[in-house]
């Protein structure tokens, strides 16, 4: 199960489409194509590149599809030939998977369910919001239809051909397996008894669907149902239907659904994908969708404000991605190391006062700071983002100062990522445009000058080693009296912890809860007037003023 997480406009939805385009027998063409007004002008040579794991040789094969612009079907793609310009390799000289012709490797071969939920109209919804019909009330015009597809559901009709019986106006009609009951009663938080989902075009010419929903009290149609129920209903009938191995692309099935139904939704997503072997691709902005995925499901789609290009990052943990998409920071936002330093923070800004303290929102990174750096720091530059700061241990702090890009000559341009690295102490990724797997050298080194700005005004260091250093320096005397008895010679300052917390709480079977609560209990005994929380306020307070953490 893969996650597209970013931004409005970053371009997740093409991704689903071209991904829609990749299997044998489908094509982008049929969601991408060119018209009067969105004319696409790329002289035939757009393209996307996807790989698929094969089995024969063990490894993963590429295949390119090309837009040819033909005078018969102006939208045709068609596999190419390994391009050594795209990065891709050539192929075997000689025959060694069955995947493999002569010159291209075979589109693989899957079928593919893609459901976009801004799209799941109903047959009510389409005619009544969506339709141009005016020749008398709506309404009258429902109630005219309503009862010949009342007799199809009471009826159970498989076949309906009204109005001079021509033309077939019934696609489907079924009542919903118990299993579908159930598991969309799961997913909504609600009990029905029976579920009727029927495809017909009694409402307009169009094929639409309609959903009779009967709980313990009631009966009715989408017409009088949530949205979500609709959408939901809609689902998990095509996903349950999907063939096994199918590829499944959902575009935000958030759209309606409260925090806890998506969660319940993702948790059905990952029961079918174990059972039936699919392979899902979920385009979202939604925290709930994302909160229990690994890592590696997770691509954080940002735009480069520099270039106007979107950049993909990988290995991105839930609460990086939506960190970086902007709706976490309507308020200034410091972003620290871990949840110790977040309550350090928070000491220093309280004895500002609560109108300084509730400026801010203080959000802590438990997978370091390199990982802080990359995953946070890197999207929020290339978004351009300009109220959030960074405040590091100061374990982290290099012998080389933040300077400004002005500040270095252009015969160093070379050697900006080494600067970078020396300033930071950790190697610094910045996405760039390439060709041919080089990068476009102006382009990074703009990029580079740009975060190398970015760290001067925006990145600094806590005036302690770690806070957890700072608790043992600073211990008031009632923990010291707890370890007074204690040989903490060559203890570090967690082993020290450790044995302060085990006679705080009086046992020597102690969690990591317990640490963190008597770390808390241990700080707030420290004086509020303590130089490093008043060297943190008054630095936070000149980002407040200033915009940077410093000066020009």
């Amino acid at each position: 199960m893969t996650a597209l997480v970013g931004q409005n406009g970053t371009n997740k939805s093409s991704v689903l489409r071209a991904l829609y385009g990749s299997p044998n027998n489908y094509s982008l063409g049929s969601l991408w194509f060119s018209t009067d007004i969105d004319e696409i002008k790329d002289d035939g040579r757009s393209r996307f590149i996807y790989g698929y794991f094969d089995y024969s040789i063990k490894e993963v094969v590429e295949v390119i599809k090309t837009r040819i612009v033909d005078p018969d079907d102006p939208d045709l793609w068609e596999t190419s030939r390994p391009l050594a310009g795209d990065g891709m390799k050539k192929m075997p000289k000689n025959i060694v998977s069955p995947n493999q012709q002569k010159s291209r490797w075979k589109q693989i071969d899957k079928l593919v369910t893609y459901i976009d939920f801004r799209a799941s109209i109903s047959a009510f919804d389409k005619f009544f919001y969506h339709s141009d019909f005016n020749l008398y009330p709506k309404k009258t015009f429902l109630r005219k239809r309503s009862h010949i597809l009342k007799d199809v559901i009471e009826n159970n009709t498989s076949s309906c051909k009204p109005f001079k019986g021509k033309k077939e106006r019934l696609y489907n009609n079924e009542l919903l397996s118990k299993e579908k009951v159930e598991i969309i009663s799961h997913i909504l938080g609600r009990t029905y008894k029976s579920i009727r989902l029927v495809e017909h075009a009694l409402f307009t010419n169009d094929k639409a669907s309609t959903v009779i929903l009967e709980s313990n009290s009631l009966n009715y149609s989408e017409a009088f149902a949530g949205s979500g129920e609709f959408a939901v209903t809609l689902l998990v009938n095509q996903i349950i239907n999907a063939p096994n191995a199918s590829l499944i692309l959902l575009d935000e099935p958030e759209v309606s659904l409260h925090p806890a139904a998506q969660i319940r939704l993702m948790e059905f997503l990952n029961q079918i994908c174990l059972k039936n072997k699919h392979q899902v691709v979920i385009s979202t902005h939604s925290s709930s969708i994302v909160r229990d995925l690994p890592q590696e499901s997770i691509k954080l789609f940002t735009l480069n404000s520099t270039t106007g290009k979107v950049s993909i990052l990988e290995n991105v943990s839930p609460e990086e991605a939506f960190f970086t998409l902007g709706d976490r920071l309507s308020k200034k936002t410091i972003f620290v190391e871990d949840k110790l330093a977040q309550k350090f923070v928070e000491k220093a800004l309280k004895t500002g006062g609560s109108a300084l303290v509730n400026t801010f929102d203080i959000i802590y990174c438990p997978a370091g700071a390199t990982t802080l750096l990359g995953n946070i720091a890197v999207p929020l530059f290339l978004s351009n983002v300009t109220n959030a700061v960074f405040l590091l241990d100061g374990d982290q702090k290099t012998l080389t100062d933040f300077i400004k890009s002005t500040q270095i000559p252009e015969d160093q341009d070379p050697a900006l990522s080494e600067i970078l690295k020396s300033i930071l102490g950790c190697e610094i990724k910045i996405p760039t445009d390439g060709n041919g797997g080089k990068p476009n050298e102006k382009q990074k080194k703009l990029l580079h000058r740009g975060f190398i700005d970015f760290s001067y005004n925006f990145i600094g260091y806590l005036p302690v080693i770690n806070p957890e250093v700072f608790l043992i320096e600073n211990l008031p005397d009632f923990y010291l009296d707890l370890i007074k008895d204690k040989d903490t010679a060559g203890l570090s300052p967690k082993e020290i912890t450790v044995e302060i917390c085990k006679n705080d709480i009086g046992s020597n079977e102690i969690t990591s809860d317990d640490i963190f609560a008597t770390q808390i209990r241990i700080l707030s005994k420290i004086p509020d007037n303590h130089p490093a929380f008043i060297e943190t306020r008054e630095m936070l307070k000149f980002f407040l003023e200033h915009g940077m953490i410093r000066d020009k």
